[in-house]
């Protein structure tokens, strides 16, 4: 996929995200023996497995998002895994997690459900708005069906699989959101990083 049609159509599935159920979440900078770092502005962190991945991890940028009426709790991050090392490495999704501060622990949803869940929760007639309206993967002027729509989301949300050397995988993770309006978010990256990175919907000073 060319990079000239990569950013309209990872847009295009950012919108599809709650706007209820989503929360903007800020990353909180590393503490302890925690060695992140954040994007220059200030929207994801970066940590590093010297010789081996690079990951950056972030809500997506809502400036150029606008988000669909759906309900759905769920929280959506955008994951970009870089492969400096020599060999392929397995990146498996089912192995990503979270926990609120509360101390619930929640695992990553699937492609599959995050979709079903969002799809599930929309408002009904909510599926072609304004919001979609025209848009659409190679069917311009058409508005997209449900199964279309979950389509789209499987397609630009992350993959498990493996990873070339010197390649790069990147795409959407889904966790449930917690049940309290403000909160801290600890995600775990499974074999990626096994120490949390820390997400809140208080905007870090």
């Amino acid at each position: 996929m060319t990079r000239k049609w990569f950013l309209p159509l990872f847009w295009l599935v950012v919108i599809v995200l709650p706007a209820r159920g989503q929360e903007k979440m800020y990353p909180v900078r590393g503490t302890q023996n925690v060695p992140v770092i954040l994007t220059a502005d200030r929207s994801a962190v970066v940590v590093e497995k010297a010789f081996q991945h690079k990951l950056t991890l972030g809500y997506p940028t809502d400036d150029r998002a606008a988000f669909a009426d759906t309900r759905a709790p769920i929280i959506g991050l955008w994951l970009r895994v870089q492969n400096v090392s020599q060999r392929p490495m397995k990146v498996d999704a089912a192995k990503f997690s979270s926990t609120d501060d509360q101390g619930r622990t929640y695992s990553a949803l699937m492609p599959e459900e995050a979709s079903k869940r969002i799809v599930a929760e929309a408002p009904e007639g909510s599926i072609g708005t304004k919001t979609l309206r025209g848009i659409s993967l190679g069917r311009a002027g058409n508005v997209q069906t449900e199964e279309q729509l979950k389509d789209d989301i499987q397609r630009y949300s992350f993959q498990s699989g493996e990873i070339a050397a010197g390649a790069t995988k990147e795409g959407l993770i889904y966790f449930e959101r917690p049940p309290q309006k403000k909160f801290t978010f600890r995600v775990v990256l499974g074999d990626l990083w096994s120490q949390p990175l820390v997400f809140s919907t208080e905007k870090q000073k």
